[in-house]
């Protein structure tokens, strides 16, 4: 009852605040914000969420779990604009962002572990979540490699072959020194950030190739190679021709991973926004279909 009298309240003060939210900054952050503790409430109180059990593994064979891919871009310091809080999420929301996932039991899993389970060589729990970032911005080493490392979570960045090195993207020295540590894997997002759909099966191979020897000549060579299509932009043929060649593939189409029709040659990723909080993300994911 108690709780039901706090949601209340809050849904009065949603209504008043919203009324002025247009018209005054500060009634907009007093709205952004009860929206962030209307989530919490909502995901803390519902036991649809709280009966995922962070504790028991399962293999692949023994239940059915949804593995989410959360994808972020750049991770700067100064908050983005609205039409970029899908491209951009600033350090100190990342952070929150990572707390609040470790808080609520969830296990921060690799591509490596992924292919283990797909196997059957490992189980993973119920609350799995594996983190990616597109691109290459130097930010993800300035900004999200020092919180990786302060919460020990290992996380994937996809490249661009011939942006490493160019005006905001960090360098093949930094992306050795990130894979060093153990906790990230550098995979590819392409020779060229293009639209692979419109080429050929023999170029995209061609590309996605000649990436990976760059790739490899400067961080090492990996037991998995994983490749991320730029703009989400592939045909069929594209993804069963690189599958054929060992290539795991991620889609860029804010769906989530079930163990029951997982599939390496085209794993689904979610948009984590700048404006979400912890909460709302394992909202959200446990809504996708």
């Amino acid at each position: 009852m108690k709780k039901k009298i706090i949601i209340a309240l809050i849904v009065i003060i949603l209504l008043i605040v919203v009324f002025f939210a247009t018209k005054n900054p500060l009634a907009k952050e007093i709205y952004d914000g009860c929206k962030n503790i209307k989530s919490y409430i909502v995901v803390k109180t519902s036991d649809e969420y709280n009966k995922l059990d962070s504790e028991k593994k399962y293999y692949k064979s023994e239940k059915n779990i949804r593995i989410p891919i959360l994808i972020y871009h750049e991770i700067p310091t100064e908050k983005p604009t609205r039409d970029l809080y899908y491209m951009q999420t600033t350090a100190t929301q990342f952070e929150k962002q990572i707390k609040g996932l470790l808080e609520e039991g969830y296990t921060f899993i690799s591509y490596q572990d992924l292919a283990d389970y797909y196997d059957g060589a490992k189980a993973l729990s119920e609350k799995s979540v594996l983190i990616g970032f597109d691109d290459g911005w130097a930010d993800n080493y300035y900004n999200a490699f020092p919180i990786l490392k302060k919460y020990n979570i290992p996380a994937a960045i996809y490249v661009v072959d011939d942006l490493v090195g160019t005006d905001g993207y960090f360098n093949w020295e930094q992306a050795e020194e990130m894979s060093r540590s153990g906790l990230i894997s550098i995979f590819s997002h392409g020779r060229t950030h293009i639209f692979y759909d419109k080429e050929s099966v023999e170029t995209l191979i061609s590309d996605v190739e000649i990436a990976y020897e760059n790739i490899e000549k400067h961080v090492g060579k990996a037991k998995i190679r994983v490749f991320t299509y730029p703009y989400g932009a592939c045909r069929q043929d594209q993804i069963e021709a690189l599958y054929e060649k060992g290539y795991i593939q991620n889609m860029t189409d804010d769906e989530i991973n079930k163990s029951d029709s997982l599939e390496l040659k085209s794993l689904h990723r979610y948009y984590v926004k700048q404006n979400e909080s912890a909460y709302k993300i394992i909202r959200n994911i446990n809504e996708l279909n």
